[in-house]
């Protein structure tokens, strides 16, 4: 089943950026992140699209890149967990790189819908990724993770990196994206008085990395948006190994 082109006005743009996605912050609720994306599902492509997100284009490939390095080239096969999958844009181009072993885990089920149609994914699972354990995904079963553009304003908390861990395979990799400023804390918009939004993720990093339970493989400051404010124009691309 193919996608149908959905319009969209200036006016609902506006809406999901400003009036929704910029009013997160780090004690948003998971209700609060599931009512924004699945209020937007049929048009989340043509909206970030518009606004210029391209991080899925420019950390998958890294992704890829290395998965090669450490598998010899032999990556067809590899079982990979797209987190924060939305509507399938990374699986979009894991799967331009030859993967066919992928599953998709979003706290969205209408975002998931959107997703299914591309035929991309095996697996599905809707859950809000937290410290609990994942349902149905038992310890260390993935050889790699995906996670782009999903650990940032409120979307996910730090704890859940301690999740992703878990179902990754020793020796396997965890790719995932932080906005500049997210991973500084740095401060520059009226929604992010520092007394409400200490994001935390830098010093969780920090945490697992000083607890061996992964260690840094390459870290890439790459584009996350082409043209909107300067604050979320870079994203760091970080990639780990689970120990």
């Amino acid at each position: 089943m193919e996608r149908r082109e959905t319009k969209l006005t200036m006016e609902e743009m506006d809406s999901f950026y400003r009036g929704k996605l910029l009013t997160l912050n780090a004690h948003s609720s998971d209700e609060q992140v599931k009512r924004i994306f699945d209020d937007v599902d049929e048009k989340y492509d043509k909206v970030t699209g518009e606004a210029g997100y391209v991080a899925f284009k420019t950390c998958t490939p890294l992704f890829h890149q290395l998965l090669q390095e450490i598998n010899n080239d032999r990556t067809s096969d590899l079982r990979i967990l797209d987190v924060g999958a939305g509507t399938g844009l990374v699986g979009n181009v894991l799967r331009d790189h030859g993967y066919s072993n992928i599953d998709a885990l979003d706290i969205s089920q209408k975002m998931l819908d959107e997703a299914k149609k591309l035929n991309i994914y095996k697996n599905m699972f809707c859950v809000a990724l937290g410290e609990k354990p994942i349902p149905g995904i038992e310890n260390d079963q993935y050889d790699a993770a995906i996670c782009v553009g999903t650990l940032t304003v409120g979307h996910v908390k730090p704890v859940a990196l301690d999740e992703i861990v878990r179902i990754v395979k020793p020796g396997g990799i965890i790719g995932f994206t932080l906005r500049e400023d997210v991973f500084n804390e740095i401060y520059d918009h009226e929604n992010f008085e520092e007394s409400r939004t200490k994001f935390g993720y830098r010093e969780k990093i920090t945490k697992m990395e000083n607890e061996k339970k992964w260690k840094l493989i390459r870290r890439d400051l790459v584009e996350n948006h082409t043209s909107v404010d300067e604050m979320r124009a870079k994203c760091y691309s970080f990639m780990y190994q689970v120990l």
